[in-house]
Order: C-alpha cells, then sequence, then structure tokens
C-alpha cells in the first residue's frame, strides 16, 4: 500500500489519468492548486505588488510586465528583444535568471505584511533548453511560506505560434525584510 500512496502526487487529477490505481484510492485525491493554500497577510496584497513591480527599473529596462497576481502565485511576461539575446540569438541566462528572481520574489512578496520588503537571499537556476520564442511567461509559485522565510518556484516558458516549451526552472530562498527605523 506504501508503494501505492507514494505514487499518488498533489497533481492525481482524476482516475482516468491513472488507471492502474484502484478508485477507492484514488477517490479522496483531488487536484490541489498549490497557491488557493496561502492567505495573503495584507488585503491590499495585488496593489503593492504591482506598485513595487512598476519601481523595478530592471523590468522596465527589459520590457517585462506582470500578468497575474494572486496569493503565493505571479506571472511575468517578457517579448523576445535581441538585444537581450546571448550570441546565438537565445535570451541570456543572466535575463532568464532576472525575470524568474523576480517571479519568485514577487509571489512571496503576495504573502509578506504590509511594510514588508521582499529580498532574495539565493536561488538555483536549471537551464533545459535554449530560450527561444517569440515571448517567454515566469510562472512563481511559494511552496512554502514561513514568518520570514519563504521558499518559492519558478518555471520559465518559451512561447510561439501557440506552443510553449518549459526552458528554465529556478527554486529561491526569499526574505522578507521590516524597512530600518532611522535612529
Amino acid at each position: 500500500m506504501s508503494g501505492i500512496l507514494n505514487y499518488l502526487t498533489f497533481t492525481l487529477t482524476s482516475t482516468n489519468e491513472y488507471s492502474d490505481i484502484p478508485d477507492h484510492f484514488t477517490n479522496c485525491f483531488t487536484r490541489i492548486d498549490m497557491s488557493s493554500q496561502f492567505e495573503p497577510r495584507d488585503p491590499d496584497f495585488k496593489s503593492r505588488v504591482m506598485q513595487s513591480f512598476s519601481e523595478q527599473s530592471v523590468m522596465q529596462t527589459i520590457n517585462a510586465s506582470l500578468v497575474t497576481v494572486e496569493p503565493g502565485h505571479v506571472e511575468i511576461e517578457l517579448p523576445y528583444r535581441r538585444e537581450l539575446t546571448q550570441q546565438d540569438g537565445f535570451i541570456h541566462a543572466g535575463i532568464s535568471s532576472t525575470i524568474m528572481d523576480s517571479a519568485c520574489g514577487y509571489a512571496a512578496f503576495t504573502l509578506m505584511p504590509p511594510e514588508a520588503r521582499v529580498l532574495t537571499i539565493e536561488f538555483k537556476i536549471n537551464l533545459l533548453a535554449p530560450a527561444a520564442g517569440d515571448h517567454f511567461r515566469a510562472i512563481g509559485k511559494v511552496r512554502k511560506s514561513g514568518r520570514s522565510l519563504f521558499v518559492a518556484e519558478a518555471d520559465l516558458y518559451a512561447m510561439s505560434d501557440e506552443t510553449e516549451k518549459l526552458v528554465a526552472t529556478m527554486a529561491g530562498t526569499l526574505m522578507a525584510v521590516n524597512p530600518q527605523k532611522p535612529e
């Protein structure tokens, strides 16, 4: 029985997808939307995230836009621009890191108290394929929300002609930083 339970995951959606698992095991599982498990500490989190994003010069420089803001979940889009590429015409890994870092950071920021600021304290990136596409979407999701530390993940998709391809992933740790009070 433990083998079957290890096989079941949070993405289990129906018995049709896993026909080899008996119904009595799968009937008790439903798809879990990770972002819905989080309750924001600030009822005005959306406008706070959007305001902070608009103040980020690097996002303006690369022409990125915030397209989705939900508790523990954000999506950022980036159009392809030749000046953001490496020598072979793919979006540079530094740009991929930048957009995924912001996606992780803002996903965590949605869950922070109103007075907090967000700061990345570490991340790891996996470049899975060349970042070639017409535009890109970074999807950031919080996996663990703490009092001051947050763990988030981001996926970067290259999009073109109605297709999307996962080209990079990131795992990061973020910190809620309270502004310093003047002495």
